[in-house]
């Protein structure tokens, strides 16, 4: 007869009739076909050190390598943020431009009042830009070409300007969001394109480069890799009612790339369109009241064809009063030891053992101050759009 109350009744360790364990088990922890029980050993020890005798396990290493901590970003607030995508066909320069762009600035203050500075936002930022400076001056080479998208972020300081009839002032300082894809991204059916046109819609600001070298071959024909990503563009805009009279919003910064290369500067020159510096470097250069016109003719004179097809696209998909054109490069001439301009010998890039190299540290032309163009009219609506708002806030109360 069963006792009334057994206190081992559900103790799962206690033993059948046979000296089984339940589940078919044996005393020792064993299956009852003698076999060992999945992770335990013959005592019943398991690998977490359960159990008397359990195994001591090693100490986990620290899975993260010893380095200096990394703070949060701090560039002011989202507000305060201006992202520009930067546009381009495949091989129209844009990691080149990229990689001369702290070079640009650090250049600046010869030629104007004040210097610009820039510093990355993360560490993988600051070693593009260091990786950049040291590539263009000390090896003197050309950065490789981007694959996919890569997204950076960098701080751009200004020297203080004073405002209209002199009063007020401020000093630019903000936030530059960085889309730098490959050219062949932007073409239809692309698997990251959809990606990237998320990103230029996001922007506000667009630094587009049109490469009339690449444009005249069918690979980089340039209209084939702009059309495409502007109906995109402007669907995702719209979608957000995002458009302003029809267009898109952005502010547009268009660099005639390359200007530097002898099958584009000689026929601008010959045409009218260059003039010369009296001092200094004595650089050549187009006129920024002429850049709208050098641009178009551009398209109808030497390019023609597609390329017209790209300034009407621009033309349509933009406002052109938000438009701006720069004749632009990234590594400028080669200058005398003297540091100065010699039409007679001015390229720039030679060929050494199949790698182009440059053969005097890079003079930009027109790589700052696209952006610092941009940095203005975007801070000028802003600006305009927060005083009225703040007016008819007023009116209401």
């Amino acid at each position: 007869m069963d006792d009334l109350y057994d206190p081992n009744r559900n103790d799962p360790t206690r033993n059948d009739l046979n000296g089984n364990a339940p589940n078919g088990r044996d005393p020792d922890g064993n299956e009852a076909d003698g076999t060992a029980r999945h992770g335990a050993d013959s005592r019943g020890n398991t690998p977490t050190g359960e159990g008397p005798g359990a195994a001591v396990l090693p100490p986990v290493p620290d899975s993260v390598p010893n380095s200096t901590p990394e703070r949060i970003p701090s560039g002011g607030p989202d507000a305060d943020r201006i992202r520009i995508g930067l546009w381009g066909a495949p091989r129209s320069g844009k990691t080149t431009y990229l990689t001369a762009l702290p070079l640009a600035a650090m250049q600046h203050q010869r030629h104007h009042d004040g210097g610009w500075n820039i510093s990355g936002m993360t560490e993988e930022a600051n070693a593009f830009l260091s990786r950049g400076m040291d590539l263009l001056t000390r090896q003197r080479a050309f950065p490789e070409a981007t694959m996919g998208v890569r997204e950076m972020a960098w701080s751009i300081q200004g020297p203080k300007r004073k405002g209209k009839l002199g009063l007020g002032s401020r000093r630019p300082g903000f936030v530059l969001d960085i889309q730098d894809a490959a050219g062949e991204v932007f073409g239809d059916g692309h698997p990251q394109q959809a990606q990237l046109v998320g990103q230029l819609a996001r922007s506000h600001g667009l630094i587009y480069l049109f490469d009339p070298l690449g444009d005249a071959e069918k690979a980089t024909e340039s209209f084939n890799f702009l059309q495409s990503t502007l109906t995109q563009l402007t669907a995702q805009v719209r979608n957000r009612q995002g458009l302003v009279d029809g267009r898109l919003p952005h502010y547009v910064s268009v660099c005639v790339a390359k200007f530097d290369h002898p099958d584009i500067f000689r026929p601008a020159v010959e045409a009218g369109w260059v003039t010369q510096d009296t001092v200094g470097a004595q650089l050549p250069r187009v006129p920024a009241e002429q850049g709208e016109k050098f641009f178009e003719w551009m398209c109808d004179d030497f390019r023609g064809a597609n390329a017209r097809l790209v300034r009407d696209a621009l033309h349509a998909y933009f406002d052109r009063r938000r438009i701006s054109y720069y004749a632009t490069s990234a590594v400028g001439f080669r200058l005398t030891p003297q540091h100065v301009f010699d039409y007679k010998d001015y390229v720039q890039p030679v060929d050494v053992d199949g790698t182009s190299r440059l053969r005097t540290s890079p003079e930009p032309i027109n790589v700052l101050e696209p952006l610092i163009d941009l940095e203005e009219r975007i801070h000028r609506d802003r600006s305009r759009e927060r005083g009225l708002g703040g007016r008819l806030g007023g009116k209401r109360r």
